[in-house]
C-alpha cells in the first residue's frame, strides 16, 4: 500500500507526522494520533412557545361571586387566621353547615360533627398571591392519615342553584381551596400542615379543633290503616319509597354521623283497642281529622309509634292513655295513618314530637318541621318580637355541603322575591332573600334537597344536643356507647330508667337492659290490656327490619301478687315467657303491651296471660306468626364506613343507561339527570357496563379537550382580541388541530328562526338592561345578528347576536321562554330538533302565544305540542359543530368575533 507512509524514503511518514496523521520515524505505519474533529457549530435554540398550554385551574373562567366573600354589611370579608406558621389562612369544614373549627357556639352554629366526611374550606390570607398549589396533610393523634391536594377556588363545588328569573348562580367562596376529608380522619386528634407550592406551611393543631358527638339517628316508617286500608304506596311516603334517596338527602340536612332509614310492612287492624277498654270492629265512635281522632292518639301515636320505640328501649307495657318514652337513643316512628271513623275515613299528618311523627308526607317541610319538634324545636326559633332574624338564614349561618353530589348547598331562597323573607331577616347582595327555618315556614327552592335546610341557631341550639344521644352496639359491655365531652370518645355507658310509673321497664338492677341483638330484623307484638278485668287485644305481628331484642325478663313464680307475661313459642319447641306489667299503670286508661322478637328465632305462636296467686293462668288474647316469608329488605343506612353505598347502588344503573343513550353521537351529552349522576359517581366506573365504561372514557377525554381549549382561550383572550393577533390565533388553530376540533367552518352559519308559515322572527333586544326575545312581525325582519340563532350539539339555541346566551324554557303551558347565559348542565336550554319544525322538550313545544301579533309583536312561550302552525319553525337546522357546545359563553363570543374560516 502506497498511503500514509508505508515505506519507501519515509516522506510519507514525516509529512504525515508534520500534519498530525499519526506516522512514525522510519514510516512503518506505527502508532497513531487521530486528527481533531472541526467543532460543531452551536445548536439553534428552539424558540419558547409563546402560547404554551396552561394547566393551572387559575386560568378556569368561574363568572360567579363568592357568598362567604361578602359579610353582613356588604363589604369584603376579613379572612381570619387559623394558622400557626408563615401561610395564614382562614379554616372552615362543611358538613350540614359551614362552620369554624372552634368558637361556633358563640356564632350560634354546631360544631363539626365526629366521624363525619366533611369539606376542608383553606382561604388564604390575600396577601399570598399566585398560589398555585396547595397540599394537607392530615394527622390523628399523630399518625399520618393521608396527603390531600386541595382544589383551586375555580374548582369549588357548586351550588344547588335553581333561579329561573335571570337572578345569578352564586359559588360558597371564590377564594376557598377545599377538599373532602374522609370519615374516619374527622374525629378529635386530628391536626392539619397544609404547604404552598412556595413552601410556606401553616399547622392547625388538635387541640383548636372542637368535635361534636358522632350522632346517630334511627327513622322507621310504616302505612297503618285502623278499621280500614292502610294509605295506598305514593311519592309522598319518600322514605318508605324511596329511602336510599331520601336517607342521603335529609342525613345533609342534620349534625350527625350516621343515618338509618327502616321500615315496617304495610298493617291493616281489623280490631282497636282504644285506651278506655272500647275494641272497635267497624268504625271509632268519635269523629276523626288531621289532629283528631281516638284512633289517631291511643293507635297511631301511643300504641303503634310510642310502642315500637318502647319496644326497643326494653320497656314491654306502658299506659295506653299517655305517650310517655324516655329517648334512651335517637328513635324516631314516622307513620302515614288512615282510620274509619264516625265522619268516615280519615286521614292523619302534620304532626311530631316526642319520637313519633304523624306524617301525610316524608318529604319536603313537613317530615323537616315535625322531626324537628322531636328534636324540641318550637316555631319560628329566636323569634324576639317582630324580629325574626334567627328564624331563618343570614351571611353567617352556613352553608351545607352535599357530600354525595359534591355539590354545596346555598341558604339562599333562590326564586323568593328578594324582599320576600321575614321581617328582621336581611337581604343578601341586593340579590336574593334568605331562606327561613323548618320550624319558620320552611321556604327553600333547592335543586338537589327534597327537605328544608336548618339554620344554624336551629342545628346549635337544639338539634345537635338532642341527637346527642348514648347509640345500642354490641361492641359495648353495657349495650351503649356515650359520647364524653371531656375525654371527646365514645364510652361505654349505662342510665337509669325511668321512675314514671306509667312505663313497665322491669329491669333488676335499674338500667337500661343490654340488648342481645342490634338493628336485626323483627316482629313487634303491639296489643293492649287490662290486666284487671282480663280484656285484651294482640294485634297481627309488626313485621319490621330494624329493632333490638333483649333476654327479657320472666314473671315471679309463686308470686303473691298477680303477674302477667307474654308466652311466645318457637320453631322447634322452645318458649318463653317475657314478664309484662301486672296492673294498670295509668289512671283511666288500660295498658299498651310492646315487645321485640327476632325473626331469625322463627316465632310461631304468642299468647297474652296472666295469673291471680293460686290460681291457674287465664289466656287473655292469643295471636299467631306469618311464617315462611321472603326476607325484608335491609335498612338503608348512610355516613360512616356505609358512605352513600345504598344511593349509589341504585343510582348506578340509571347512569349506565344514561351513558349507553348518549353514546355513538357527535357529542357525549348526559343532560342536567346525567351530569349530576357522573359528578356523584362517575369518579369510579365500577358497576359499568362496559359500553357505558367505553362512553365514559369518551366522555372524559371530549371533557379533558374541552378544558384544554377553555383554559387556552382565557389565558390568551387578550391576545386574540388584540389589533395584532394573528400569532395567537394561528396558535388557537395549531391548538383545535391537536385536540381534533378543527371544523370548516369552526362555527355553524347563523341563521333564522320563522314560524306561522316563516313569516315572522324571533328577535332578541334589551329591555331594561337585559336581554330577551319577542316575535316580529315579517316586515320588520331584516336578517341582522339579532334575528339569527345557531343550535349547538345539545339542542340548546344561542343568538348569534350574542353566542353567550340561549333560549330557556321550563315547559308546560304557558311558560315564558327567557334568554339566559348558556349552561351545559340545563335541561331548560336543552330542545330537540330532531323533529323540525316542531322544536320543544317532553311534549312541550316553542309556540308563538295565542297565535297571533299585537301591534307587530308576539310573545314566545311554551306549549304543549299541538303541530299548529305557530309551532312550526323554519330555518333553524341542527348540525354536527362541537365548538358550539364545548366552548364556555365568554368563549363562543370570542371565537365568533375572530371571524376564523
Amino acid at each position: 500500500m502506497d498511503v500514509g507512509g508505508s515505506g519507501g524514503d519515509g516522506n510519507g511518514a514525516g509529512s504525515g507526522g508534520e500534519n498530525g496523521s499519526g506516522g512514525s520515524e522510519g514510516g512503518n505505519g506505527g502508532e497513531t494520533t487521530p486528527p481533531t474533529p472541526e467543532p460543531e457549530p452551536e445548536p439553534t435554540p428552539t424558540p419558547a412557545d409563546p402560547y404554551p398550554e396552561p394547566t393551572s385551574a387559575r386560568y378556569d373562567e368561574v363568572d360567579l361571586k363568592g357568598f362567604y366573600d361578602i359579610d353582613a354589611s356588604g363589604g369584603v370579608r376579613a379572612v381570619r387566621n387559623d394558622l400557626a406558621g408563615s401561610l395564614p389562612a382562614m379554616i372552615q369544614f362543611g358538613q350540614s353547615h359551614t362552620v369554624d373549627p372552634s368558637g361556633n357556639e358563640a356564632k350560634n352554629m354546631p360544631r363539626l360533627t365526629t366521624e363525619r366526611e366533611a369539606l376542608l374550606l383553606v382561604t388564604p390570607d390575600p396577601s399570598l398571591k399566585d398560589i398555585d398549589a396547595l397540599n394537607v396533610t392530615v394527622s390523628v393523634d399523630g399518625t399520618v392519615m393521608g396527603t390531600a391536594q386541595l382544589l383551586h377556588p375555580n374548582s369549588m363545588y357548586r351550588s344547588d342553584y335553581n333561579n329561573t328569573d335571570g337572578r345569578p348562580d352564586y359559588n360558597y367562596s371564590r377564594r376557598a381551596w377545599t377538599t373532602r376529608l374522609p370519615w374516619d380522619w374527622v374525629k378529635p386528634g386530628m391536626s392539619l400542615d397544609i404547604t404552598d407550592d412556595k413552601a410556606r406551611s401553616g399547622n392547625l393543631a388538635a387541640d383548636k379543633i372542637d368535635f361534636g358527638a358522632p350522632a346517630e339517628l334511627v327513622v322507621h316508617n310504616i302505612r297503618l290503616g285502623m278499621l280500614t286500608d292502610p294509605p295506598a304506596e305514593s311519592d309522598a311516603f319518600w322514605l318508605l319509597k324511596n329511602p336510599e334517596q331520601g336517607a342521603a338527602d335529609y342525613f345533609q340536612t342534620i349534625p350527625a354521623a350516621r343515618m338509618t332509614v327502616a321500615y315496617y310492612e304495610p298493617m291493616k287492624l281489623d280490631k282497636v283497642m282504644i285506651s278506655n277498654g272500647t275494641i272497635y270492629d267497624t268504625a271509632s265512635a268519635g269523629e276523626g281529622g288531621v289532629y283528631a281522632g281516638d284512633m289517631r292518639e291511643n293507635t297511631g301515636k301511643s300504641t303503634v309509634s310510642v310502642g315500637i320505640n318502647l319496644a326497643n328501649f326494653g320497656a314491654t307495657a306502658s299506659g295506653m292513655a299517655g305517650q310517655s318514652q324516655p329517648q334512651w337513643f335517637q328513635n324516631v316512628v314516622a307513620h302515614h295513618a288512615v282510620g274509619m271513623y264516625s265522619n268516615g275515613k280519615q286521614s292523619h299528618g302534620l304532626s311530631g314530637g316526642n319520637g313519633m311523627l304523624t306524617l301525610y308526607s316524608t318529604s319536603g317541610n313537613e317530615f323537616s318541621h315535625e322531626i324537628g319538634h322531636h328534636y324540641g324545636l318550637g316555631h319560628y326559633p329566636g323569634q324576639s318580637g317582630d324580629n325574626y332574624f334567627l328564624s331563618g338564614h343570614h351571611h353567617d349561618s352556613g352553608w351545607g355541603y352535599i357530600a354525595y353530589r359534591k355539590r354545596m348547598r346555598a341558604n339562599f331562597h333562590w326564586r323568593q322575591s328578594k324582599t320576600g323573607a321575614l321581617n328582621g331577616m336581611p337581604i343578601y347582595d341586593d340579590t336574593y332573600s334568605f331562606a327561613t327555618d323548618a320550624m319558620a315556614g320552611g321556604g327553600f327552592s333547592s335543586a338537589l334537597s327534597r327537605y328544608t335546610h336548618y339554620t344554624g341557631y336551629s342545628t346549635k341550639i337544639a338539634i345537635q344536643q338532642r341527637l346527642n344521644k348514648p347509640v345500642p352496639t354490641q361492641s359495648s359491655a353495657t349495650g351503649y356507647l356515650g359520647w364524653n365531652a371531656d375525654t371527646r370518645r365514645m364510652e361505654p355507658v349505662t342510665g337509669k330508667v325511668p321512675t314514671n310509673k306509667e312505663l313497665f321497664f322491669n329491669s333488676p338492677d335499674g338500667n337500661y337492659l343490654k340488648p342481645r341483638l342490634v338493628g336485626t330484623p323483627v316482629f313487634t307484638v303491639l296489643g293492649g290490656y287490662d290486666p284487671s278485668t282480663g280484656k285484651a287485644l294482640l294485634y297481627p305481628a309488626f313485621r319490621g327490619n330494624w329493632g333490638n331484642v333483649f333476654d327479657l325478663p320472666t314473671p315471679i313464680d309463686n308470686a303473691s301478687t298477680r303477674q302477667c307475661w307474654l308466652q311466645v313459642s318457637f320453631a322447634g319447641g322452645s318458649s318463653k315467657r317475657i314478664a309484662v306489667a301486672p296492673t294498670v299503670l295509668q289512671n283511666n286508661s288500660v295498658n299498651k303491651l310492646h315487645v321485640n322478637l327476632a325473626q331469625a328465632d322463627n316465632p310461631q305462636q304468642a299468647s297474652l296471660q296472666c295469673q291471680e296467686p293460686g290460681a291457674a293462668a287465664s289466656t287473655l288474647a292469643t295471636m299467631s306468626f306469618p311464617q315462611n316469608l321472603a326476607p325484608m329488605k335491609a335498612p338503608v343506612v348512610v355516613g360512616k364506613e356505609a358512605g352513600y353505598s345504598a344511593l349509589r347502588a341504585v343510582e348506578m344503573p340509571e347512569l349506565d343507561q344514561l351513558l349507553v343513550a348518549a353514546g355513538g353521537k357527535p357529542l357525549v351529552n348526559l343532560g342536567s339527570r346525567g351530569n349530576l349522576l357522573y359528578a356523584s359517581w362517575g369518579n369510579n366506573p365500577t358497576g359499568l357496563s362496559a359500553e357505558a365504561k367505553q362512553v365514559r372514557d369518551a366522555y372524559i377525554a371530549q371533557e379533558n379537550k374541552a378544558t384544554r381549549l377553555n383554559r387556552w382561550m382565557n389565558r390568551y383572550r387578550a391576545d386574540l382580541q388584540g389589533s395584532n393577533n394573528t400569532a395567537a390565533v394561528d396558535a388557537l388553530k395549531a391548538l383545535l388541530d391537536t385536540l381534533g376540533l378543527r371544523q370548516t367552518p369552526l362555527l355553524p352559519a347563523a341563521q333564522p328562526m320563522l314560524v306561522t308559515n316563516s313569516k315572522h322572527c324571533l328577535k332578541t333586544e334589551q329591555v331594561d338592561g337585559k336581554p330577551t326575545v319577542y316575535i316580529a312581525d315579517a316586515s320588520t325582519c331584516t336578517g341582522a345578528d339579532n334575528e339569527l340563532w345557531m343550535a349547538d350539539l345539545r339542542g340548546a339555541i344561542h343568538s348569534a347576536a350574542n353566542p353567550a346566551l340561549c333560549l330557556a324554557g321550563n315547559g308546560g303551558n304557558n311558560g315564558a321562554v327567557t334568554l339566559n347565559t348558556c349552561d351545559r348542565t340545563l335541561d331548560a336550554q336543552m330542545f330537540d330538533l330532531s323533529a323540525l319544525p316542531k322544536i320543544g322538550r317532553n311534549n312541550s313545544c316553542l309556540d308563538l302565544s295565542g297565535g297571533f301579533l299585537t301591534n307587530g309583536r308576539g310573545k314566545l312561550i311554551t306549549y304543549s305540542c299541538t303541530n299548529g302552525v305557530n309551532q312550526r319553525w323554519n330555518g333553524l337546522s341542527a348540525n354536527d359543530n362541537a365548538l358550539l357546545t364545548l366552548l364556555s359563553p365568554n368563549n363562543l363570543v370570542v371565537l365568533r368575533g375572530l371571524n376564523i374560516q
